[in-house]
């Protein structure tokens, strides 16, 4: 027994240290467990937007390409060299002003023979019915002296005409875009000359679908942009085809574009917004502040200092806002950034408030203010628009 005694306390004492191992792993691990949910969450920052009834305007954007009400090539009605160029490229004239001018010299000399052969008949004519009044001559002479005066009024007439051809006039007030003779080149009828636009009012050619042609009709007001230029132009719905293209199965139209500063060039693309239609008092919210779930479209509130998830039903939408027919109301606090790091139920705080009924704030950078505003097709609406 003895012998046995010293291996029975080496075997207890290791069977102790093993269970006081286990017992020690025992209690860390419960340890931590108990840190865990003790744990705080930390509060997202988040972006809200005070929910109000507004207007929304809901508009038909018509695209096409932009050129001249007016434009024409004017082509020669006369034989002869090109003597001047009065109104080169570029020039602004008026309507019957002279742009090309040709040599006139054998028209001049044929409308002072015709004017010389004119006063003759005059004289004969004169004297002839002073004849005829005592009888001296008979009524046919009468007649032939009166054919012959009216004869040679018309052959000065068109003598004049052929000089003032001789002289290629603007037949409208507008801008000289091309020329095509030169100095010194014979020119024959029908010869193109110069062309020549009318930039002062422009038309754009665009055309609508069957769904949409019933939105639109003629004089009703148009906001106009145009690719590359940062201008906005007013216009008007000129005309409204009545027939669809067999080939594409829309409806053209024009919209007719006030350039009297001429800051417009001919040959941009513009995109016209026509007003479709107005829908008032509704719930409108920026389109980012959705989110898509299978079971339907989501959005988060901010309640005090919790997001709480709405299950919405859209409406009608208009570039970056969207109709909520159902799901929020007014006085809620929509969250419009952070939106996606959030679920029902936690921690926010609300660090800003949006200014714009989009959800922007002034401070945005302006890339993202500008982008808004390209896809809204206009100026960034704010808290003023509700």
């Amino acid at each position: 027994m003895g012998c046995r005694s010293p291996r029975s306390w080496a075997a207890g004492a290791c069977l102790g240290l093993l269970a006081l191992a286990i017992s020690g792993t025992g209690c860390e691990r419960s340890g931590g467990a108990n840190d865990d949910q003790g744990a705080v969450e930390v509060p997202r920052n988040v972006r809200v937007l005070a929910i109000a009834p507004m207007d929304m305007h809901e508009y038909l954007t018509i695209s096409g390409p932009v050129r001249p009400v007016r434009g024409t090539d004017v082509s020669a009605e006369e034989s002869g060299e090109v003597e001047r160029i009065a109104r080169d490229k570029g020039a602004r004239v008026d309507e019957g002003e002279a742009l090309v001018l040709l040599d006139r010299g054998m028209l001049e000399a044929g409308v002072g023979s015709a004017r010389a052969t004119h006063a003759l008949a005059v004289f004969n004519e004169s004297r002839t019915r002073e004849l005829f009044k005592v009888n001296s001559v008979s009524e046919i002479e009468m007649r032939q002296a009166e054919a012959r005066l009216l004869e040679a009024e018309a052959a000065v007439r068109m003598a004049e005409i052929r000089y003032e051809r001789a002289a290629i006039k603007a037949p409208f007030r507008g801008i000289v875009a091309n020329r095509y003779v030169e100095l010194g080149q014979l020119v024959v009828p029908g010869l193109r000359v110069v062309r020549i636009v009318d930039p002062y009012v422009l038309k754009l050619e665009g055309a609508v679908t069957e769904r949409e042609v019933r939105w639109v009709a003629e004089n009703m007001a148009a906001t106009v942009t145009f690719d590359g230029f940062d201008a906005v132009a007013d216009g008007v719905v000129h005309w409204v085809g009545f027939e669809a293209d067999p080939m594409t199965g829309k409806f053209p139209l024009e919209i007719h574009i006030d350039n009297s500063d001429l800051e417009i060039r001919p040959g941009v693309i513009g995109r016209a917004r026509v007003l479709k239609a107005t829908h008032r008092g509704v719930i409108a919210i920026p389109r980012d502040a959705v989110i898509p779930r299978p079971s339907g479209a989501i959005a988060y509130v901010a309640e005090g200092s919790v997001a709480r998830q709405r299950r919405l039903e859209l409406g009608r939408d208009q570039g970056l806002m969207v109709i909520v027919n159902a799901g929020l109301r007014a006085g809620d606090q929509l969250i419009v950034r952070g939106q996606r790091d959030v679920h029902d139920g936690s921690a926010v705080a609300v660090q800003e408030e949006a200014a714009g009924v989009d959800g922007t704030l002034p401070s945005d950078p302006d890339v993202v203010t500008q982008a808004r505003a390209t896809k809204t097709g206009g100026s960034v609406p704010t808290g003023d628009d509700r």
